[in-house]
């Protein structure tokens, strides 16, 4: 039985020469249990199983399990309900971000003329629509990547619909129902976003330290350090591109105010 050698220490799935050979279907099942919360060690410890089955059988993880996203959840809903917090906590920061440079860059043009920034009933129902499909995102992302084009068109339309829909409300006229100091929230919901981002990153961080998807396995011969390099970007990135954005934005927007 040609079965890979169990070693005391393990090393992350990625670094796996099974994993590489079959990195498709080994991506989408580890995104899927990814999405619902699984913990890193428990995904490398099914992956270690699925590898020492096809080491035996000769098989492919296509052949032997079929579709890695249905094979997926099949696992996860007959295995032990353990979890981890880590996806709809970046997603509830990511939402608050977002929602926070919406509002804060928005004041940044009424600030710029002496104004106060004011919200009727359309745009503040535009603005919870947007900030609910953020936070549906983790339930989302599973149907988008199996159909890109079905639940990718309606929910990239979204967003220049509720732009549109915000600023068509200006010509009804409607009455204010919510008015806010612009120079305040700019400022002030501009270091909310630094917090935030920095909450986030320390989030991220955490993950690839205390939850990396690892495997039981012996280690391949080498493990390239870039692979450690590529895992810090994947913090730096998400963390600093909001208020980067959100300085952009907000640049724009007094220059043309």
């Amino acid at each position: 039985m040609n079965t890979p050698r169990v070693q005391a220490r393990s090393q992350e799935v990625w670094q796996r020469p099974f994993v590489k050979d079959h990195q498709k279907w080994c991506d989408d099942f580890v995104i899927e249990l990814r999405m619902r919360d699984v913990p890193g060690r428990v995904i490398g410890e099914h992956l270690g199983e699925i590898e020492a089955h096809c080491a035996e059988t000769g098989e492919t993880p296509e052949d032997a399990f079929g579709d890695p996203t249905d094979y997926a959840r099949q696992i996860q809903q007959e295995g032990a309900p353990e979890r981890v917090s880590g996806v709809w906590k970046i997603t509830v920061l990511s939402a608050a971000q977002v929602l926070a440079m919406l509002v804060g860059t928005a004041a940044v043009a009424p600030w710029a003329r002496g104004e106060q920034l004011s919200y009727d009933a359309v745009q503040l129902a535009c603005l919870g629509l947007f900030v609910l499909v953020l936070l549906s995102l983790p339930k989302l992302l599973s149907p988008l990547m199996r159909h890109p084009w079905a639940v990718g068109l309606p929910l990239a339309a979204l967003v220049p619909l509720v732009a549109l829909g915000t600023a068509a409300s200006d010509r009804f006229g409607l009455p204010a129902l919510l008015t806010l100091p612009a120079p305040v929230l700019s400022v002030g919901l501009f270091v909310v976003v630094g917090v935030l981002a920095f909450v986030e990153g320390r989030e991220l961080a955490r993950d690839l330290d205390d939850d990396l998807v690892t495997s039981p396995f012996a280690s391949a011969p080498r493990a390239p350090e870039a692979g450690r390099s590529r895992r810090w970007m994947a913090v730096l990135v998400p963390s600093c591109l909001l208020p980067v954005g959100y300085l952009v934005l907000a640049t724009f927007s007094w220059i043309y105010a």
